[in-house]
């Protein structure tokens, strides 16, 4: 088994070894659902490199920094370094990088779900109003059924002595 060596120049989603590696992620039970490759080159603590991000089917994120050798020099998961012990097995990697997946997916999911989207200042929702439309329909209704009642009695008080 051989190690997964991008290419720094042409690197993208169709790369060979970008969909090597999204194959290894698979098997090792993680299923990558989108890639992105930016374009921009950044540069730190004196490296040059390239991001290639994984987006997984439970919206967990690994980012790779590939160098300009072409091999992978720092890992993130969701937003944080991640410290690899297998670096050099990129096989052993991926299970590695899958397993912290697996063990922080709860903490994961709740962060995503306290997470939660506010609208703008300017937005309003429609619930008080609706409250208030349908109140008014409510009251529009039993007004119209006291009504009715009233027509029922009124009838059945006007047919009742004429039978007697």
């Amino acid at each position: 088994m051989k190690n997964l060596l991008f290419s720094f120049e042409d690197l993208s989603a169709k790369d060979k070894a970008a969909k090597q590696a999204a194959r290894y992620f698979s098997r090792a039970g993680a299923n990558v659902v989108q890639q992105d490759v930016p374009t921009a080159v950044k540069r730190s603590s004196g490296i040059t490199y390239r991001e290639m991000a994984l987006t997984f089917a439970d919206s967990q994120q690994v980012v790779l920094r590939i160098k300009q050798s072409g091999d992978i020099f720092q890992v993130l998961l969701n937003g944080k370094v991640l410290p690899i012990k297998n670096q050099d097995d990129h096989v052993k990697a991926i299970a590695e990088i899958v397993q912290a997946m697996d063990a922080g997916r709860s903490r994961f999911q709740k962060l995503l779900a306290a997470a939660q989207a506010r609208p703008p200042a300017g937005i309003r929702t429609a619930a008080p109003k609706m409250e208030q439309v349908l109140t008014e329909k409510r009251d529009a209704l039993k007004a119209a059924i006291a009504e009715v009642r009233s027509q029922i009695e009124a009838i059945k008080g006007t047919a009742a002595p004429a039978a007697a």
